[in-house]
């Protein structure tokens, strides 16, 4: 069944892939979806710029989810409700205003002492899964047991965002969901700039649900950068400049993010009709925006499917989004990358392997990565 999205990442090249859909049919009606595929930066940007287009909401499908956990999926959701997205980024900013900067050379150092095996290192399992989120967590001054906690429990956590999940996944979720619940909102009762926000119920789940989407994302889309930052910088090798390595470093996370994203795609669902160029999507209908396609819009990109570090316009990347629903942690991401790199690159050693990558649609995430240092 044609779908017009990769189903499959070992099998299809992704920049052959969506080269082809921009010129064939940069915007398309897919009816086997039920809905449309977007593939060109314009259009894919207007899109999100849309206030009409709407994020869908989750669709959990089962009733064995307990009240913290319907809490969290309604919340993660962010549905396009103008006034609750306002207090749910005002509540995201109250936790990024508490963020303070903590050291990744310590961070790294324990990571790799204890991830390292006859000298060698899974980079996705030992740093990409782990140093975001605990990087967030400490920054945030949760203190050792409670990052231990929630570091030990990510990769059942973000089974909250599947549709479907199994009857172990969720007697798991709704035990983690409770105990996050009452770890969060303890210490954010503890913590001076949030501690009357606690007192308010719509306040602390805003807060609660805002941190644990951020450590989600961090799992995810952090490793994702992380180690596709890794891969281009082995595969696409240029000198380091001889100062300033940390700029260069971010010149390369920008243009991973548009070249390499792990995030491919994000679904709208139209709130009324729209008009996009000449089509009309109707009310009701799925968008699917293909992200990694717009980042190589020829239009936009020149030599798009170049790997170019010092292109002039690579940060006009639609990775992070567009618009009042752009990912809040970009800046956090990328400055954690380039001094992950800046930290570790020139003792990075990876020899040749066969690259796996989750069965997952929206993401293009690497299983595992062995490096040496």
């Amino acid at each position: 069944m044609e779908t017009g999205l990769i189903i499959d990442w070992h099998t299809t090249d992704p920049h052959t892939f969506y080269l082809k859909h921009l010129k064939e049919h940069p915007v398309h009606y897919v009816s086997a979806q039920q809905g449309w595929n977007i593939y060109a930066y314009r259009q894919a940007r207007e899109i999100m710029l849309h206030q009409d287009a709407l994020i869908p909401e989750i669709k959990t499908g089962h009733t064995g989810l307990n009240q913290n956990t319907l809490k969290l999926t309604r919340q993660l959701a962010r549905l396009n409700n103008f006034e609750q997205h306002k207090k749910s980024r005002q509540a995201a900013m109250q936790i990024y205003n508490q963020i303070q900067p903590v050291s990744v050379h310590d961070i790294l150092s324990t990571l790799l002492k204890a991830g390292t095996t006859n000298n060698s290192i899974d980079w996705v399992n030992t740093i990409g899964k782990k140093l975001p989120a605990l990087y967030i967590l400490k920054s945030l001054n949760f203190g050792h047991d409670d990052c231990l906690y929630i570091i030990n429990h990510l990769s059942a956590l973000v089974k909250i965002m599947s549709v479907q999940k199994t009857a172990a996944e969720i007697i798991l979720l709704n035990e983690l969901t409770d105990t996050l619940f009452i770890l969060v909102q303890k210490h954010f009762s503890n913590t001076d700039t949030t501690r009357h926000l606690t007192e308010n119920d719509e306040w602390t789940e805003l807060l609660i649900s805002n941190l644990i989407g951020l450590l989600i994302q961090s799992y995810d889309a952090g490793r994702g950068l992380l180690t596709n930052t890794l891969i281009q910088l082995i595969r696409n090798h240029h000198p380091l400049p001889g100062n300033r390595t940390e700029d260069y470093f971010k010149q390369v996370i920008t243009e991973t993010l548009r070249f390499d994203p792990p995030v491919h795609l994000t679904k709208r669902i139209a709130g009324r009709d729209i008009l996009i160029g000449n089509q009309v999507i109707k009310k009701g209908e799925m968008i699917t925006i293909v992200l990694a396609a717009a980042n190589l819009d020829p239009q936009i990109f020149e030599s798009s499917s170049t790997y170019n570090p010092l292109r002039a316009n690579n940060h006009e990347h639609l990775t992070f989004g567009a618009g009042h629903h752009q990912c809040l942690a970009k800046h956090l991401m990328t400055e954690l990358t380039a001094e992950t790199f800046k930290l570790l690159y020139h003792r990075i050693q990876m020899p040749e392997q066969a690259i796996n990558y989750e069965p997952l649609l929206n993401v293009r995430l690497v299983k595992n990565l062995f490096i040496t240092i």
